[in-house]
């Protein structure tokens, strides 16, 4: 049989319903042992259904041995040892039983455990395993001081048709659930498990998010279609508005054409944030007076003009702040960055803008471009930041770079300063795209290397899962950014310093980021790779990457094998004296370095090292009676070691047989 367990809430924050639901089902997956088949979360009740499972106890068998046969008995009758041993564990000698144990024989008393049933268990730990999981705010409601989001109004647990009786504070479990709010009065008497999607779709509530998702973008790209209209939104709003609603209905409204006078952006944002609606654009991608909403209830025109009064307020908030905004250059707010801290032991923005100034020209100039890139980078970092100080990002944040651009076009700024006040934020995230133009490549590694230099010399280390200044997001940038524009930077030059643990950080990120090449190549790389020459582990990985599978680097990795197997641990002596080479094989493998050393190589060309040094193994004696014979052939492998070290440490690479 199904267990159903439902959780009945207060109206749940959109943000918690699925990782709250995610952890839901692992810990009941963990207790129970049974798999969770479905999850349901809507903002009024999040939900679990199980695979079909017997609720028997488990049975744990356990033999007590006691004393040797030849003790326990004596003439065959049982003596004080056995009888002693039978009272210890409340047992009869018809219970008794012999064992081999070693090479004697012992008696014993086999005793059958009965465990607790999977449901006797989830009984005792239902209220932990709710007070467990991880939501960012917590609600007590009543003087249990029990939290969870949002207050807990009634429990539904059925274990096919029998009730669990589970119990969270005062609330205890029943057959009992309810419907939509507004559109169904009154409970809903669940029978069995298996009828729980059924009865509470007749009841208006979608409980499956995946199914309600579907349903919020098919009816946006119906009224969008209708309009002749694609949506435009921000990633994660159908997601979002799919956990607001038990059962969505859309509307559409209209605004003003007046307002279409905002940059599109500004529109989308404004709409989004605040009303969680949706944009609409023309067939020639411009913004349309129209937008789609979503409505928890049976819309109608009060709803609709309810909606449209909302978005006019909110539009002319955002037309005030914009036409304000263009009354002030970008360039007459820098000062007042004075007064912005970017952080308690790290200084100000304007701190910050200075130090960007500095660094993007040394990046600039390290990468070899000339004074006409270095101008406008130098120009592009003083206002990268001004945009904290309009009305517009002090309403939207999320909307900071953007304005940024938007303000320094309006003031004549040259389009690449312009795109690199937005663009140096990117990326935000491992989907997001990278800046496009130079200036804005170079603008974005100053701020990201600035953020983590400076965070981390005051303390800032990310732990465990905690990035509140998202450094690790910050370092994946760097990387992205030098292996999209090929700039082989050396981070340790363009810095002014380099705090205590940035290297390390660094070298994990640079793993992490390495990690679709596979684990072994990156340690290969990053064994004999300088993490802060990021370009040079990137395109080393990748080039190993490619090879791993060829005969030849499988070769190439042998051949290394054998000779840093014979290497003593910790040798470092690489004098080669020409003068105590005995055999022809081990002059023939000398000269055949020699002429590598002073070469610019490519991985595969060791693979011409492979037979000299199979002969060389295979006809010289390395560890020969002679010390300085012996020191001279060591230091030769030691040679070649170093040789094969340009490419990685090949000891870690894992060849499938």
């Amino acid at each position: 049989m199904k267990l159903l367990i439902e959780i009945g809430t207060e109206e749940l924050p959109a943000g918690v319903i699925n990782l709250a639901l995610e952890s839901l089902k692992e810990g009941i997956e963990k207790l129970l042992g049974v798999k969770v088949i479905k999850t349901y979360g809507t903002p009024r009740r999040l939900a679990i259904l199980t695979e079909d499972f017997e609720n028997t106890p488990t049975e744990k068998e356990e033999i007590i041995v006691g004393p040797p046969v030849s003790v326990a008995y004596e003439d065959g009758k049982p003596t004080k040892a056995l009888l002693g041993f039978l009272q210890k564990v409340s047992a009869t000698q018809e219970e008794v039983i012999e064992v081999q144990k070693g090479e004697g024989r012992y008696v014993a008393v086999r005793r059958v455990q009965r465990e607790k049933t999977p449901l006797e268990k989830l009984k005792e730990e239902f209220e932990g395993l709710l007070k467990s999981i991880p939501f960012p705010k917590r609600m007590r409601w009543n003087s249990e001081g029990l939290t969870f989001s949002r207050p807990i109004r009634w429990l539904c647990a059925l274990y096919g048709e029998e009730v669990v009786p589970l119990q969270f504070g005062k609330v205890k479990a029943d057959r009992i659930t309810y419907g939509h709010r507004f559109l169904h009065g009154g409970p809903l008497v669940l029978k069995n498990a298996e009828e729980y999607e059924e009865i509470l779709k007749s009841a208006y509530v979608i409980p499956d998010f995946k199914e309600r998702l579907g349903m919020v973008l098919e009816m946006l790209r119906e009224e969008a279609y209708a309009l002749g209209c694609t949506p435009q939104y921000p990633e994660g709003l159908p997601e979002e508005v799919a956990n607001l609603l038990e059962f969505p209905f859309s509307v559409v409204g209209s605004f003003e054409e007046r307002y279409l006078e905002l940059p599109e952006k500004v529109l989308i944002t404004v709409l989004a944030h605040h009303q969680r609606f949706f944009c609409l654009a023309n067939q020639e991608g411009k913004l349309v007076p129209y937008f789609v909403a979503f409505s928890g209830n049976n819309p109608n025109n009060l709803i609709k003009t309810g909606y449209e009064r909302v978005v006019k307020a909110r539009l002319e908030d955002a037309l005030f702040f914009y036409r304000e905004d263009l009354k002030t250059p970008l360039e007459n707010l820098v000062d007042g960055l004075k007064g912005v801290v970017f952080h308690p032991r790290a200084g100000s923005m304007w701190e910050k803008t200075q130090r960007l100034v500095e660094l993007s020209e040394r990046i600039a100039r390290a990468l070899g471009f000339g004074e006409e890139v270095v101008k406008k980078v130098k120009r592009a970092a003083f206002l990268s930041k001004a945009d904290l100080l309009t009305n517009m990002v002090k309403e939207l944040d999320e909307l900071q770079g953007y304005m940024g651009m938007v303000y320094a076009k309006a003031f004549g700024e040259e389009e690449e300063v312009a795109k690199a006040i937005y663009e140096h934020y990117l990326p935000k995230s491992a989907t997001d795209p990278l800046p496009e133009g130079v200036v804005s490549q170079i603008l974005s590694l100053a701020d990201k290397l600035d953020n983590i230099a400076t965070l981390l010399s005051v303390g800032e280390m990310p732990s465990g899962s905690s990035d509140p200044y998202g450094l690790r997001r910050s370092a994946y940038g760097v990387f992205a950014i030098l292996d999209k524009g090929g700039y082989n930077l050396n981070l340790r030059e363009v810095l002014c310093s380099v705090p205590q643990g940035f290297e390390e950080f660094m070298k994990n990120r640079l793993e992490a980021y390495l990690e679709p090449y596979g684990y072994d190549v990156v340690r290969a790389v990053l064994e004999v790779k300088d993490p802060l020459k990021p370009l040079e582990a990137i395109r080393l990985a990748q080039m190993l990457a490619n090879l791993k599978e060829t005969e030849k680097f499988k070769d190439i990795v042998e051949a290394y094998r054998r000779v840093v197997k014979i290497l003593p641990k910790g040798w470092e002596d690489d004098r080669v004296e020409e003068d105590l080479m005995k055999e022809k094989e081990e002059r023939e493998l000398w000269e055949k370095v020699k002429g590598f050393e002073g070469e610019r190589l490519e991985p595969l060309d060791l693979w011409d090292l492979k037979e000299p040094i199979d002969r060389f193994f295979d006809r010289v004696l390395v560890m020969d009676k002679d010390q300085e014979v012996r020191r001279n052939r060591l230091a030769l492998l030691f040679r070649i070691k170093k040789l094969f070290n340009r490419f990685g440490d090949f000891e870690k690479i894992v060849l499938e047989v």
